[in-house]
């Protein structure tokens, strides 16, 4: 439900002979995707780079000796390490909750000199970050869910490059040059998926102020990426209710940078 009329506070505010007004597109700094990445992502895989010398080292050791045990002393290595990184990832968590109220506090700023300038209607008072709670909790537990799968999935490529290494006695060299690679793609990972998240909770957060102004129709506004979806470039610049929208919105599907510009319509 809408907490207040836009429409009817700018009417009051300025006389508008306009059918529609069409507020500026807002579009997130990739510095907040960067400080996601810095903050939340990037202890995780260096606490994985940091552990490889000692999984190396275990291999190395299992690889001359070969006896019934020394498979477990590598195990023991990476079991080891996936231990303290989930550890790592609890007390991340502060952080994480710190760059969300961020993201909402820029989002907040830019939402409301949007609607000053188009309507001289002033929201500074009327909007805070409480009403934002739903999608602020949703993108930091969304984060935490994803920062678990990237340890998670450099942990399964470290143990198939040394294992199979085991198997096959696949020179040290070789095997290090594996996990190093295990690690440098999780961090490249991370940073697609820092983006995306960017985009996800500045769509959200869009939506969500708009919905609180009584706004039901936006304009598809796309990301401009080079490689896009044909049909959202095709759906560029036209206008739609949340009831007449595509399912897929504008940042909901994986790696989507397309926005939904808010438009003030005048009965």
């Amino acid at each position: 439900m809408p907490r207040f009329d836009l429409a009817q506070m700018a009417r009051r505010t300025r006389n508008i002979r306009r059918s529609s007004i069409v507020l500026r597109d807002i579009v997130p700094p990739s510095t907040l995707a960067t400080d996601l990445f810095r903050g939340s992502y990037l202890p995780v895989i260096t606490a994985w780079t940091d552990a490889l010398p000692r999984i190396e080292a275990a291999y190395t050791r299992t690889l001359s000796e070969i006896t019934q045990d020394s498979p477990a002393d590598v195990r023991a290595e990476i079991d080891g390490a996936a231990a303290a990184i989930d550890r790592l990832v609890l007390l991340l968590s502060p952080g994480l909750r710190d760059w969300a109220l961020r993201v909402e506090q820029w989002q907040r700023g830019k939402w409301r000199g949007a609607v000053l300038s188009a309507t001289g209607v002033d929201l500074q008072t009327m909007i805070g970050a409480g009403d934002m709670r739903a999608p602020i909790e949703t993108a930091i537990e969304w984060n935490t869910s994803l920062i678990r799968d990237v340890s998670d999935q450099a942990r399964q490529r470290i143990s198939n490059a040394v294992f199979d290494g085991l198997r096959n006695r696949t020179p040290a060299r070789e095997v290090a040059k594996s996990v190093r690679e295990a690690a440098d793609m999780g961090r490249a990972r991370s940073v697609r998926i820092a983006s995306d998240q960017l985009s996800k909770i500045t769509s959200s957060l869009a939506d969500e102020r708009r919905r609180e102004a009584g706004i039901d129709a936006w304009r598809w506004r796309h990301s401009g990426k080079l490689h896009p979806r044909a049909d959202h470039v095709a759906r560029n610049g036209k206008e739609y209710t949340d009831e007449t929208a595509p399912k897929d919105r504008p940042g909901q599907l994986p790696f989507c940078g397309c926005r939904g510009q808010a438009v003030i319509t005048f009965d």
